[in-house]
C-alpha cells in the first residue's frame, strides 16, 4: 500500500475515533513503530488535530472530528499581524 493510501485509511480509521494508541496503528495497519509516529505526524500536518497523554490510560486524543487546515502566511501578512501586536503589548 502506498503512503498516500495508507494515510487516507488512516484518517477513515480514526474518524471514529476519540484516543487511539500507536498499537492501533501498527496493528491494524501491519506497520512498525517508526512508520507510525512518522505517519501520525504526517497526519497532524494534514490537519489531524490531537494532544497526547502520558500514563495507563493515555494516548492520542482526537480533539476535533474536523480536519484544521493549515494556514499560510506570506511575509507582508506576517507583518501585518506581528507589528500591531507588539505596538498594543508596547502600549499595556
Amino acid at each position: 500500500m502506498k503512503k498516500s493510501e495508507r494515510l487516507n485509511q488512516e484518517l477513515i480509521y480514526l474518524s471514529d475515533k476519540k484516543v487511539f494508541h500507536l498499537k492501533e496503528l501498527e496493528e491494524h495497519f501491519a506497520i512498525s513503530e517508526r512508520t507510525a509516529l512518522r505517519d501520525i505526524a504526517d497526519l497532524e500536518q494534514l490537519g489531524l488535530a490531537f494532544y497526547t497523554e502520558s500514563g495507563r490510560n493515555g494516548g492520542y486524543h482526537l480533539t476535533n472530528s474536523k480536519l484544521l487546515l493549515p494556514i499560510r502566511f506570506n511575509t507582508q501578512e506576517i507583518n501585518s499581524i506581528v507589528f500591531p501586536l507588539q505596538a498594543i503589548r508596547g502600549i499595556s
